[in-house]
């Protein structure tokens, strides 16, 4: 079965919909919820459910920060999709983050927010050597780029260079003997429906996985950003854990921009900066499945593929099954 897809051409027709629609207004679950541990009486951890949680990349002001680390007042920008612009309290979630954060930092970090509770990790403080808009368009209007040829299904996967969540250096080429199912994000993508949904199928794959009976050992996703600059291997490492992944089977990776472009043009994935911003991209979406051999088995498009359909197709692979005839097509 055939995964779905979407008319790319209906990219930015799609993401000025979700980000002109009015946000919601904030609840008291964002707001004044008061801080609830996060290990259980017996010391287990408490986890949410997947599917309750939500992440967002926020970029703010603080504007006051209590003596006990519990809360912080934020004037935030506006959350595309969930939340008006507005300063409010968050909760802390690693004190040990705010040691040289003080009133008037400007800072990035990331929002959770589930049924039950919200709070912010993964702050960092904007670098002053940032540049604006005018300085980078004056002084780096070109980047290096290789040339390269469109990769297909059938082809090989190139072998390039990269640097996981723990700023160890991996290549592509260590992931042979195993199916392998890789996606492209950017940490502080803003849009439900693209980024964070592609972390959360991903998620919910590598979770129906381990719950099986005999599950396989020989599986792994991989997702990369394309923004090197702002996703550094700590912050990686931080939005990897949100998601609450097994890193002994999910990769977050990051590398160098001319890797990065040179493998996502293969691909047909065209990222570009938002006008006026230098924190978000416009984007599109590719899904890769490469079998334990190496060679690239299927290029998903858009964000229509459903998760059960991803872990058949996984399945098929580690047991060292083909999705493609010798001729590229795909079998019923």
């Amino acid at each position: 079965m055939a995964l779905g897809v979407y008319d790319e051409a209906r990219i930015e027709q799609s993401t000025e919909q979700i980000t002109s629609t009015e946000a919601a207004e904030p609840s008291e679950t964002v707001s004044e919820v008061e801080n609830v541990p996060t290990v259980s009486q017996d010391g287990d951890p408490v986890e949410s459910r997947i599917e309750d949680l939500k992440l967002f990349s926020v970029n703010g002001v603080v504007r006051s920060i209590e003596s006990d680390l519990s809360r912080a007042r934020i004037e935030h920008e506006e959350i595309p999709g969930y939340m008006k612009a507005m300063t409010m309290p968050f909760n802390i979630g690693d004190t040990n983050e705010w040691s040289n954060i003080h009133t008037n930092d400007s800072i990035m970090f990331l929002l959770h927010v589930t049924e039950e509770r919200s709070w912010i990790d993964g702050v960092e403080k904007k670098s002053d050597d940032v540049p604006s808009l005018d300085e980078l368009s004056e002084t780096a209007p070109w980047r290096l780029v290789r040339e390269v040829q469109p990769l297909k299904v059938g082809d090989m996967l190139p072998n390039y260079g990269l640097t996981n969540q723990f700023a160890k250096p991996i290549t592509l080429d260590q992931f042979r003997g195993k199916a392998l199912a890789m996606t492209f994000i950017y940490t502080r993508c803003p849009i439900p429906d693209f980024c964070p949904k592609m972390n959360r199928q991903f998620l919910e794959a590598q979770q129906k996985l381990q719950l099986m009976d005999n599950p396989p050992d020989n599986v792994h996703f991989l997702s990369i950003s394309f923004d090197p600059v702002n996703d550094t291997p700590e912050r990686l490492k931080l939005y990897a854990s949100a998601y609450q992944h097994d890193p002994d089977t999910w990769t977050f990776a990051t590398g160098k921009m001319i890797d990065i472009d040179a493998l996502t043009e293969q691909f047909g994935l065209l990222f570009y900066r938002s006008e006026g911003t230098l924190l978000e991209w416009d984007h599109n979406l590719r899904t890769v499945l490469i079998d334990p051999e190496g060679k690239i088995q299927d290029i998903i498009v858009g964000n229509l593929w459903q998760t059960d359909e991803l872990v058949e197709k996984i399945l098929k692979l580690a047991q060292g099954k083909d999705l493609v005839d010798e001729n590229g097509v795909p079998f019923e």
